[in-house]
C-alpha cells in the first residue's frame, strides 16, 4: 500500500511539472503578442486545464478518455510491478526538470511513456511492449502531429490573409486580439485532455497491478481502486445468481455465489435436467444479456467469455479530478523559461499569426484525441508556430533554433527509456 500511494504522488508530481513545464505551449503566443500578461495567461490556461474534464466524462466535441487507456496499454499488464512504474516516473520527472531548466520544450508525453516502456523492458525484456500497432503510431507522430499543425496553421494564416487584406488593420488586429482568447482556450482545453490522461493511464495501471497482487492473495479488491468494471458481465452475473435452482448446482459459496471465479468454474456443476427451466433464465437474461444465454449450461460458458481479460474499464473518479487540477496547478505555476523560446525565439508572432497557429494545434490535438493517439502538445504547437512563419517566408523562421528542439525531440523517448531503466535496476537491486 505504501508503495502504490508513493506511486500516485508521483504521478501527481509529474503531472504537475508538466502543467509548469508545458504552460508555454497554451500561452507563449498571447504572452509574446501581449493580449494577456503572463499571469492572465496561466489563469486563462490553467482554467481551461482543469475544466475540460467536464467534457471528458460527459463526452462533449468528442473529448474522451481515449488516451488514458492507450497510455495504461503501451506494456503487458503481467510484465510490470509497481516498481516498474516508479523508476518509469522518476526518469520522467528528472528529465522534464532538465529540460525546462534549460529551457528545451521538450515533450512530457513523450518522457512519461518512453519512461514507462524503458522500465517494462528492463524488467520483462522487449515482450513487456504490448500494442505495437499503437507504439509504432505514437513513435509516428513524433513527426506527424508537429508535420499536421505546421501545414494547417500555413494554410489557416493564408486563408485568413485573403479574407482580411481590404480590412482596416488597426480594426482587424483589434478583433484578432479577442479571438486569441477563443483559440488560446481551445488549445489549452485539448492540452489539459490529452496530456492529462497520460498521467491518468499511469496511475490506473498502477491500480491494476495492485489489484491483481491482492486477487493473487484472496483479498477484496477496494472500490477506490477498482479499474475493471465490466458492468455487461457484471449484470449478466447478478441475473444468473437470482435463480435459486443455478444456485443449488454450485458448492462452496457464500454471498452471491462468491467471487466471480468461483461462479465460473461452477459452470461444470450444472445439470442438463435443469433445462426445463431455461426459460425463466432466458427470460432474465434477455434483457441482461441481449439474449446470449441459452440453457443453463450454455450460460455459464458464455459467461465466460465475457470475464474481463486484466482492461481497464472505467478510472475512478478520484484519479480524473486529481489528475486535472495537478496540470492546471502546474500551469498556475507557469513555465517562464520556455515561454521565451516558444513565443520568440522560433519566429516573431502577430495576433493574427497567434490565431492561427493556436487553432491549428487545437485542431490537430482534437483529431489525434478521437482516434485516441498520445501526441505531444509540444510538437504540434511548435509546428503551428513555425507554419506560420512560413507563410511569411522560408528565412522568417529561426532554423538553428528549430533544428536544436527537434534532436531534443529525437532523444527524449530513448533517453527517459534509459534513465527508467537505470532507475528499475537500481531499485530493484535494494529490493
Amino acid at each position: 500500500m505504501v508503495l502504490l500511494v508513493t506511486v500516485i504522488i508521483l504521478a501527481l508530481v509529474f503531472d504537475y511539472i508538466n502543467g509548469f513545464h508545458d504552460a508555454a505551449n497554451s500561452i507563449a503566443t498571447v504572452v509574446s503578442t501581449k493580449v494577456l500578461t503572463p499571469v492572465q495567461a496561466v489563469l486563462w490556461a490553467a482554467f481551461f486545464n482543469a475544466v475540460v474534464i467536464i467534457f471528458c466524462q460527459n463526452n462533449w466535441l468528442g473529448f474522451e478518455f481515449k488516451v488514458a487507456d492507450a497510455v495504461a496499454k503501451i506494456v503487458k499488464t503481467e510484465a510490470i510491478d509497481l516498481y516498474v512504474i516508479l523508476g518509469g516516473l522518476l526518469a520522467a520527472i528528472v528529465w522534464n526538470l532538465f529540460t525546462w531548466w534549460f529551457g528545451i520544450p521538450s515533450s512530457s508525453s513523450h518522457t512519461l511513456m518512453g519512461g514507462f516502456a524503458g522500465a517494462a523492458i528492463a524488467k520483462s525484456g522487449w515482450g513487456a511492449l504490448a500494442d505495437i500497432a499503437k507504439i509504432y503510431s505514437t513513435l509516428a507522430f513524433i513527426i506527424l502531429a508537429p508535420l499536421m499543425g505546421m501545414i494547417l496553421a500555413y494554410l489557416i494564416t493564408v486563408l485568413i490573409i485573403n479574407i482580411c487584406k481590404k480590412a482596416n488593420p488597426y480594426r482587424a488586429e483589434r478583433w484578432f486580439k479577442r479571438l486569441q482568447l477563443v483559440s488560446s482556450a481551445a488549445f489549452s482545453l485539448g492540452h489539459g485532455s490529452n496530456d492529462a490522461q497520460k498521467v491518468m493511464g499511469i496511475i490506473a495501471a498502477a491500480l491494476l497491478v495492485f489489484n491483481v497482487s491482492l486477487t493473487k492473495e484472496n483479498k477484496p479488491i477496494p472500490q477506490w481502486s477498482d479499474v475493471k468494471k465490466d458492468y455487461k458481465f457484471d449484470t449478466i452475473y447478478y441475473a444468473i445468481s437470482e435463480k435459486e435452482m443455478v444456485k443449488e448446482t454450485i458448492n462452496g459459496i457464500t454471498f452471491l455465489l462468491g467471487t466471480k471465479e468461483q461462479f465460473i468454474k461452477g459452470k461444470s456443476h450444472t445439470k442438463s435436467a435443469m433445462a426445463v427451466k431455461a426459460a425463466d433464465i432466458q427470460k432474465d437474461l434477455s434483457v441482461a444479456g441481449k439474449n446470449l444465454i441459452g440453457a443453463p449450461e450454455s450460460a455459464f460458458v458464455k459467461l465466460e467469455t465475457l470475464k474481463p481479460k486484466g482492461e481497464i474499464k472505467e478510472i475512478p473518479k478520484w484519479v480524473q479530478y486529481s489528475c486535472f487540477i495537478a496540470i492546471a496547478l502546474g500551469t498556475l505555476s507557469g513555465g517562464w523559461r520556455i515561454i521565451k523560446t516558444m513565443g520568440t525565439r522560433i519566429t516573431k508572432v502577430t495576433p493574427l499569426e497567434g490565431v492561427a497557429a493556436e487553432t491549428a494545434g487545437a485542431l490537430t490535438l482534437y483529431m489525434t484525441q478521437l482516434f485516441g493517439i498520445p501526441v505531444s502538445t509540444t510538437h504540434t504547437i511548435t509546428g503551428s508556430i513555425i507554419g506560420v512563419g512560413l507563410s511569411k517566408r522560408v528565412s522568417a523562421v529561426r532554423w538553428g533554433i528549430t533544428f536544436s528542439l527537434l534532436w531534443a525531440w529525437i532523444l527524449t523517448i530513448p533517453v527517459s527509456g534509459l534513465m527508467a531503466a537505470l532507475f528499475y535496476w537500481i531499485i530493484a537491486f535494494f529490493v
